[in-house]
């Protein structure tokens, strides 16, 4: 089997499911453990619900962590915005838990808000307070991020340390009240639920930053790109390149060292069978972006990656493909179209891009520069038109779909790269179009 037609495995109905089923075994398992190996406890309601919502609200916070950890197949699964709005809603539900853990401890627990007084009790009940008010913390900072607009490398190492310091504590905190973990069976689950987190974060702040260290790249131009973007080209130093597919993406990395803490994920924009010369556009937003153009030739680059499931690869047999995309969304696009013309690929192909002015329109000119090599048909739409435009004009729609695709565009499949209005919309009016969704691959731009 190739490995196109592998990689397109993990990333199916079946992928999702069995990640799924996973993540609600860590969830549950803690409390079949717990109420097989135990027993219900005998003090009444009271204390089921203390021994319930703390055990489901530390797996709660396990899982939440797991999520964002930048495990590939997952990822390549559910896409990287669908992974960190799961993680944002499991870790809702464990502030919910752990909340309703402490309110139940508060009237259960006969010593009562004296529990609290972190110099006169427990070292169990000590590791609870500090948890709880870190994760207080980690909510709150969570909730003023948006109306703040912190800088976001500041706003995420506060954010991973308080998260370290909540779930270091929760742990201890189990550990600590022994008559949970003095049965075998339940002992085992903790301390395999903490060398989970401690292999998650050796992995991810040890392991991914030698690994990058392999594929250092260094910068060979930075020029501006239409549309207030940025195009950065880099050239892989001393290896044949970073093997990736059509459409996914990379972290990239600025410095002497790949242990930099600064770091932003970007789509590739150049042809997957040219890993040793990769290229990227980017919309200058942001310091980091804005940094972008002052790199220098020469300047080293580290990559960690690659991620994502928004590619071509496995779909050997489709007729043809339909690329919708808004803004910096055509990046991603771009890749596919310049891989499939390096691979002479000769099926037919759409490629349908969206901005406010004819100005806004990106990579214009590598994208005739790839039209002239593929059977590709290429419409621009733009919603507010100057003068002597003749293209089309509005929004991307079911109107401009249904006059523009083939007679039959439930054969194709379609992917969609832009922001999240943008590709909620374009996928409903496909599906009353006749596509079935499984033929509908989107990638939504967004906050990560």
């Amino acid at each position: 089997m190739s490995r196109h037609r592998a990689s397109a495995r993990v990333r199916g109905p079946l992928a999702r499911l069995a990640w799924f089923l996973w993540y609600l075994a860590v969830l549950l398992v803690p409390l079949v453990l717990t109420w097989g190996v135990i027993g219900p406890p005998d003090a009444g309601a009271g204390a089921a619900l203390v021994l319930s919502a703390g055990l489901v609200g530390f797996s709660a916070l396990v899982v939440a962590v797991a999520l964002p950890a930048r495990l590939p197949w997952l990822i390549a699964a559910f896409g990287i915005e669908t992974v960190l709005a799961i993680h944002r809603m499991v870790a809702l539900i464990a502030v919910v838990l752990v909340v309703v853990h402490l309110v139940a401890v508060l009237f259960v627990d006969p010593r009562g808000l004296t529990i609290l007084e972190l110099w006169n009790t427990t070292w169990a009940a000590r590791a609870a307070v500090i948890s709880t008010v870190a994760l207080v913390l980690v909510v709150v900072l969570a909730l003023r991020r948006p109306r703040r607009q912190p800088r976001y490398e500041g706003w995420r190492l506060v954010h991973n340390g308080l998260v370290a310091v909540v779930l270091v504590a929760a742990w201890l905190h189990v550990w600590w009240l022994r008559h949970l973990v003095s049965h075998v069976v339940v002992a085992a689950w903790f301390v395999a639920s903490g060398l989970l987190l401690a292999g998650l974060a050796a992995r991810r702040w040890i392991w991914l930053p030698i690994r990058s260290r392999k594929f250092a790249y260094a910068v060979v131009s930075v020029r501006a790109a239409a549309g207030d973007g940025v195009t950065l080209t880099i050239q892989a130093d001393g290896h044949p390149g970073l093997s990736f597919e059509a459409g996914q993406f990379v972290w990239l990395k600025i410095g002497s060292t790949p242990f930099v803490f600064e770091e932003h994920p970007f789509s590739v924009a150049s042809s997957a069978e040219h890993p040793d010369r990769m290229e990227f556009t980017i919309k200058a937003l942001g310091d980091f972006t804005e940094l972008l153009g002052a790199l220098r030739p020469g300047r080293p680059v580290f990559l960690d990656g690659p991620y994502g499931g928004f590619t071509i690869e496995g779909l050997d047999d489709a007729p043809g493909f339909v690329f919708i995309g808004a803004g910096v969304g055509i990046t991603p696009l771009l890749s596919m179209l310049r891989t499939l013309a390096d691979r002479a690929d000769q099926r037919r192909l759409w490629l349908i891009v969206s901005a406010r002015t004819e100005s806004d329109l990106m990579l214009r000119r590598e994208v005739e520069q790839v039209r002239t090599r593929l059977n590709l048909k290429v419409l621009e739409v733009v919603s507010a038109p100057g003068p002597g435009w003749t293209g089309e004009v509005g929004r991307i729609g079911h109107n401009l779909l249904s006059r523009n695709l083939p007679r039959r565009p439930h054969r194709l499949h379609y992917f969609l790269c832009g922001p999240q209005p943008m590709v909620t919309s374009v996928s409903h009016d496909l599906a009353a179009l006749g596509v079935p969704l499984r033929r509908i691959h989107t990638e939504r731009f967004g906050s990560v």
